[in-house]
Formats: structure tokens, C-alpha cells, sequence
């Protein structure tokens, strides 16, 4: 018989195998034994009436024989290559009941096999069934176990593999690494394609840095994603994609999904030189730079969804990072500041421009125990959302609530030049709680007052505005009017300024929501992120 048919047969007959071997079998294991019970009944009686016969056999007999141990011999090479035992009584049960069965002599079984894979598939299947009793304790469990796992090519840490890099350096592209739980003391290098690097429990996979490695994982190759794991503690980043600093060589395609990242030393999920990529259902804090962080891109073609970034220096920070980037569903609480496209001149592709914040709770921003990389950036400490030197994004239905300074802004941004904001739209927010619920900070023009630089407000929910009647003075459906007022950065509290506390003494943060099916689903490569409709995403439910 064919191998790769036979495989296909027991591997169905392992799947009947696994469910049936223990007291915790699954209802939906117990519905399918119970719907293959008539075939096996009927097929048991075949077993029955032939055992005799086959008692009686003697090979050698006559050309019956002969086609007949050809048959068993095939199935015996398919049960010794795929599942490392064969048990003749076994595979001779099998081929005689269906012979029986079907009434066919065994030279014409033989000859309709080789023309046709599917031949007896279904009497084969339910002979096997049927057969089952004659195999050992020790066999069954093989066959129950082989079939039990639904991945069965993936790379096992630490089973195959002792370490993570182990197998990233024997993966080719389209592999899928599995990782056990247990703790990790490693830096991980990717340089292969296309590969899925996956912890089996987001919360007890843990890569831990010591504060002593640099990356949990740095990533120099394309499609490559990363789920369902922890990565903290390390001396620079928790999972970094980049491409070359030095060159014009750009990682195309990456993804992190259920990743927990805290206490490393400058960004959790940090995506530089990089496109078409998703950071998602994935979690930030205690890092002196961001959570989460997007730079030097243009076309970045990227999204961040669901994601939450709490005690940071920044919730989000993307620094020169252009065009086609939504950032949606997530929430940003409890950073210095939380949410911060930027334009700056220590990085390429200046300025930064034509991104989407849309759907985000972001609260509670201005927090002082909090680590920070530098002080510079205190000048926007307690904002929630600002486009700092960035033109022609678009910040649309946001709830932005008790953040200490200013709710949402548009500012000016010093570096070695001077940046304006130009172009920008926020519309349709929910803003409270903050000292200035929207603000517009520019440079004065020659007569003494402050143009919109094609920057506009409408349709936002808010209390207090600098400049006063920001929608008035800017609004996104009607022609604007210079005024005499602007808003300003933050001032600071005076004195040593604001308090700062140790990104290694920040605390563990709790349980994080584990990736469905992380066992059983295929391993499936970065690529380009979905397309999103910005139209259907609405102003998220208070905290």
C-alpha cells in the first residue's frame, strides 16, 4: 500500500488512539469515537470471521499469499518509519479484514492500491480501529502520543534544542519554534527568514537579561514574529527588529503578538529600519525610553493593536517614523508621557509625518516613579498625546483623561534644527482632566502672533484649551485666524525637577493574557499588516 495513504490512516487511527486514552478524554474526542462506533463494530465482526483463516495461512502457499504479504509489508515499513514499532498481528489483522470486508482477493486489492491512493482508505481506517486490541500497552502509547502532537515538525526547546539560539540557528524559513516554560538566560540573534519563534505560555516563557545582555532578541532578518513570551531585564531592549544603521538594508515584515516585556534598559518592542509590521495583544513597562517604539521608517506601513504601555519614560515613542502607521485599541497610562510621534535629527528620514492615533485610552500620564533615559524629554512630561515636530498625522477619536499637563498637543521640537508641527487633524476626542485639554505650541511669526502652520481642532470633547477657543482659532472646517496666544512646554515643578526612580527597581508587572491555541496553531510568518478601517474605530469606554 502507499505510504504516504498509510500515514494518512494511522495518523486518524493515532487521533482515535489519543482521545480514547485516559479519563480526561475531551467531549469533542468522546463525539468521535462515538460517531466512528457503528464502522468499527461491523468491521470488528470482519476481524472476527477472518482470525481463523489467517490462523490457518501459511505464506508461500499459492500467488494469494504472496500478493497478501506484500501488502502486510507495506504497512509494516509505514508503521516502522513514521511511528517506530511494528507489530505483525497488527498489520495483518488490518489487511485481512479488509479483505473481508470487501470481498476482494489480495492480488486484485494489490493491483487496485497502486492505481488508486484512496483505495480501502475508509476499510483500512476502520480496520485498524477495530484491530487496535492486539497492540501492547507500550505501542498504543506511541500511537496515541505521535498523534497527540499537532505540531509535530515544529522545534522544541528544550526538548530538540537546548537553547533558543540552538534552534534559531538550525531553523530554515517556514519553521516554528516552540519553547517550553522555564527561564532563559540568553540573547537571542535572528538571522533566518520567515521563522515563528513561540512561547507555550506567555507568562512562565521568560528570556531573562540579568541586566547584563543586551536584547532578548535582536532580529536582522525579514517576516520573522515573536509570541507569546516574557522578555525583561535586559542591558538595551526586549525584542528589537532593525535593519542597518549604516546602509540602506530594511528588515520587511515583523511581528510580535502576546509579548510581555518590563524592566529593560531602553525600549521593550523597538522596530528600527524596519516595515510592514504589527506589534499586537502585547504589553510594556518600567523602561527609561518607551514601551513600544517605531523610528526611522518611511513608508512603515505598521500598526500597534491592543497593546498596553504603563510606567514608562514614554508609552510610545516614533521618531521619524513615516506614513501608513495606525495606532489603535491600546492604552497608554501611568507613562512620563504617553503618546509621542517625533521628529528629530539624530535619525534619518526627518521629518516625521502621516500617522493615525485612533481609539486609544490613553490616562494618567505624568507619572513621576517612573524610570527616564533623559531628561529632555521632561519638557513634555504629563501629555498625553503629542505630535512633537510631526506633520499631517491624524488624532481621531481618542479618550485622553487626567493627564497632568495637556491632554492632546501639537508642538514645536528642538533638536539641531528647529521642527514646527504642520498639517495635523485632531478630531473628534474625548479630552478631560488636564491643565490644558488641547494646546498648539509654535514659534512666533514676525507680527507678533501664532499662525496654525495648517494644524486644526474640531469636533473634540474638552474643557480648557491654550490657546483659548483652540476650535475656534483652528478649525478643520472653516479658515483659520492668527491669534496672540500659544500654549508652552512644560515649565517643570522647579527646583531638582521631576522625580525619577531606577528602570531595575521597577515592579514586576502581573499575569498577562496568553495566546490562544499556542500548542496547536500553525506557525504563520510576518508579512504586511491588515488593512484597517479607521471609520469603524470609536472613542473606547472610559477606564
Amino acid at each position: 500500500m502507499k505510504t504516504h495513504k498509510i500515514f494518512a490512516i494511522i495518523f486518524s487511527l493515532a487521533f482515535i488512539a489519543s482521545s480514547c486514552g485516559g479519563s480526561d478524554s475531551s467531549s469533542e474526542s468522546a463525539e468521535v469515537v462515538e460517531t466512528t462506533a457503528a464502522a468499527v463494530e461491523t468491521t470488528a465482526a470482519a476481524v472476527e470471521t477472518t482470525a481463523a483463516a489467517v490462523e490457518e495461512s501459511e505464506p508461500g502457499d499459492d500467488d494469494e499469499s504472496d500478493f497478501r504479504r506484500a501488502i502486510i509489508n507495506l504497512l509494516d515499513e509505514a508503521l516502522t518509519e513514521d511511528l517506530g514499532f511494528v507489530n505483525s498481528d497488527f498489520t495483518e489483522c488490518i489487511v485481512d479484514a479488509v479483505h473481508e470486508e470487501s470481498g476482494d482477493n489480495y492480488e486484485t486489492m494489490m493491483q487496485t492500491i497502486m492505481t488508486d491512493d484512496d483505495a480501502y482508505a475508509m476499510a483500512v481506517e476502520d480496520a485498524a480501529i477495530a484491530c487496535i486490541s492486539v497492540l501492547s500497552d507500550e505501542e498504543f502509547e506511541m500511537l496515541a502520543g505521535d498523534a497527540g502532537d499537532p505540531l509535530p515538525d515544529a522545534l522544541r526547546v528544550p526538548d530538540d534544542y537546548a537553547t533558543i539560539q540552538d534552534a534559531v540557528d538550525d531553523a530554515v524559513p517556514g519553521d516554528l519554534i516552540l519553547i517550553a516554560p522555564g527561564t532563559y538566560y540568553e540573547s537571542v540573534i535572528v538571522e533566518t527568514d520567515d521563522i515563528v519563534i513561540r512561547g507555550l505560555d506567555r507568562n512562565e516563557v521568560i528570556i531573562d537579561g540579568q541586566h547584563e545582555r543586551p536584547n532578548g532578541f535582536i532580529v536582522f532578518s525579514n517576516g520573522v514574529a515573536i509570541e507569546n513570551l516574557t522578555s525583561h531585564s535586559h542591558t538595551s531592549n526586549g525584542i528589537f527588529f532593525t535593519g542597518d544603521y549604516g546602509t540602506d538594508i530594511i528588515v520587511d515584515g515583523y511581528r510580535a503578538s502576546y509579548v510581555t516585556t518590563y524592566n529593560n534598559g531602553l525600549y521593550g518592542l523597538y522596530a528600527f529600519n524596519a516595515q510592514n509590521g504589527v506589534f499586537e495583544h502585547s504589553y510594556g513597562s518600567g523602561h527609561p525610553d518607551s514601551g513600544f517604539y517605531i523610528g526611522q521608517c518611511n513608508p512603515c506601513n505598521a500598526v500597534i493593536d491592543n497593546v498596553i504601555s504603563e510606567h514608562n519614560a514614554l508609552g510610545y515613542s516614533g521618531t521619524n517614523a513615516s506614513n501608513n502607521i495606525v495606532i489603535m485599541n491600546s492604552i497608554f497610562r501611568h507613562n512620563r508621557l504617553g503618546v509621542v510621534p517625533n521628529t528629530l535629527d539624530s535619525e534619518e528620514l526627518a521629518p516625521q509625518g502621516n500617522i493615525t492615533v485612533v481609539g486609544n485610552l490613553v490616562t494618567d500620564n505624568g507619572n513621576e516613579e517612573t524610570p527616564r533615559r533623559s531628561a529632555d524629554w521632561d519638557i513634555g512630561f504629563g501629555v498625553g498625546i503629542v505630535a512633537a515636530g510631526g506633520n499631517d498625522n491624524l488624532i481621531v477619536r481618542n479618550r485622553v483623561e487626567n493627564n497632568s499637563y495637556a491632554g492632546i498637543a501639537l508642538s514645536i521640537f528642538f533638536d539641531q534644527n528647529l521642527w514646527e508641527a504642520n498639517g495635523n487633524t485632531v478630531i473628534e476626542n474625548v479630552v478631560s482632566g488636564s491643565e490644558f485639554d488641547l494646546a498648539y505650541v509654535s514659534i512666533v511669526e514676525e507680527d507678533g502672533t501664532y499662525g496654525s502652520k495648517g494644524n486644526c481642532f474640531s469636533d473634540n470633547t474638552f474643557a480648557t484649551s491654550s490657546p483659548a477657543d483652540i476650535e475656534t482659532f483652528m478649525p478643520c472646517d472653516g479658515e483659520a485666524t492668527n491669534t496672540t496666544d500659544t500654549a508652552y512646554p512644560n515649565p517643570g515643578p522647579g527646583g531638582d525637577g521631576y522625580g525619577v526612580v531606577d528602570h531595575d527597581t521597577m515592579p514586576v508587572p502581573g499575569e498577562q493574557p496568553s495566546m490562544p491555541d499556542a500548542d496547536s496553531a500553525e506557525g504563520v510568518p510576518a508579512g504586511p499588516p491588515p488593512s484597517i478601517d479607521i471609520d469603524s474605530i470609536g472613542v473606547p469606554s472610559a477606564g
